[in-house]
């Protein structure tokens, strides 16, 4: 085999590999911000049931002050009409007194309702606690994991970039601008010929193109899509293809 097809072959792969591993360090953190949404909205879950508490807490005590100031008017009521003079005076004093009462009656019930809410809200306080808990643990341990995961491919990925930069250095300058080229274009730049077609476009090959891509001892390029072909014989006791003859030359496809 021509050895920069050899070459281009390790690059193309090489170049797969850290395409991978860049997206996949690219993807840690994107995952990991996920979850700090998600955490960020427990905790603000638990910061609502804890403020709605606080809010149900201080209304009992101004409803609590409501009825202690009700209760004294009552008291001073009832002290007036021991000193009244005239049976209107004291029918006055003793309504005073039962719309008092009434409106302690009033409060109470929305003292009742207020511990009702509390109730409800210290469950979902706790519910929200615990999944804050929960989800603390798991943003830690993905945390955890990102930054192994992140040291690894960055390991990785020096050794490859080094890798790379050997293979382009090897391959000759026009060879390798045309790889670029269609390697930004089309993703890959190579194809293997396989069954008379190029294997990336699908188009089928003319017979002295298949034939001189088969013996792999130079640069052959797809017709079609424009990428470098290269060859690959079948395994030992694997049939060999036959050379190509007239094989008509399917439509065109990227």
């Amino acid at each position: 085999m021509l050895p920069d097809i050899q070459r281009l072959v390790e690059l193309q792969k090489t170049d797969r590999e850290t395409q991978r591993l860049q997206d996949e360090v690219a993807a840690l953190p994107r995952r990991v911000a996920e979850i700090e949404a998600k955490l960020a909205n427990t905790k603000a879950q638990v910061e609502r049931a804890r403020t709605t508490i606080k809010a149900d807490e201080a209304n009992r005590r101004k409803l609590e002050i409501d009825i202690q100031s009700l209760r004294q008017k009552i008291s001073k009521y009832r002290d007036q009409s021991l000193e009244v003079k005239t049976n209107d005076q004291y029918k006055a004093l003793m309504h005073e007194v039962s719309f008092a009462e009434q409106e302690i009656r009033i409060i109470e019930d929305k003292i009742l309702e207020g511990m009702l809410d509390v109730e409800d809200n210290e469950k979902r306080l706790k519910t929200a606690e615990a999944e804050l808990k929960e989800e603390t643990a798991e943003i830690e341990k993905e945390k955890a994991e990102a930054r192994r995961r992140t040291a690894e491919d960055e390991a990785q990925l020096a050794g490859l970039n080094k890798q790379r930069d050997e293979l382009r250095g090897a391959i000759a300058a026009d060879v390798l601008r045309h790889y670029d080229r269609v390697l930004k274009l089309r993703r890959t730049a190579l194809a293997e010929a396989r069954d008379h077609k190029c294997s990336a476009c699908q188009v089928m090959l003319r017979p002295q193109v298949y034939n001189d891509v088969r013996t792999n001892e130079q640069i052959m390029i797809c017709d079609s899509c424009q990428r470098i072909l290269y060859y690959v014989p079948p395994a030992e006791g694997e049939a060999a293809p036959p050379p190509s003859e007239n094989h008509a030359q399917a439509p065109a496809a990227q």
